[in-house]
C-alpha cells in the first residue's frame, strides 16, 4: 500500500511539474490572460491577488495548485500588479 500511495504521489509531483514548466516558459502570455480574464478586478491586497490568482491557476491546470516560487515569478509581472 505505501509503494503504491508513493507512486501515486509521484506522478501527481511530475505532472504538476510539467504543468507548471510549460506556463513559466510564457508568464508574459499567462500573466496577460489572467488580466483578460478579470481575475484580479476587485481584490486590493496582496493577499486577495495571490488567492485568486493561485485559484485561477489550479482550475486552469485541471487541480494542481501552483507552487509557491511559480506564484512568485508571476506575481512580480507589472500586468498583475496593483495599479496605482
Amino acid at each position: 500500500m505505501r509503494w503504491a500511495t508513493n507512486q501515486a504521489v509521484e506522478l501527481v509531483e511530475e505532472a504538476s511539474h510539467r504543468i507548471y514548466a510549460g506556463y513559466e516558459r510564457d508568464l508574459e502570455a499567462l500573466a496577460d490572460e489572467i488580466v483578460q480574464q478579470n481575475v484580479l478586478a476587485d481584490p486590493t491586497t496582496v493577499a486577495a491577488r495571490t488567492l485568486l490568482v493561485g485559484e485561477f491557476l489550479t482550475t486552469k491546470s485541471g487541480g494542481y495548485p501552483p507552487p509557491k516560487r511559480f506564484m512568485d515569478l508571476l506575481m512580480l509581472k507589472p500586468q498583475l500588479r496593483r495599479r496605482q
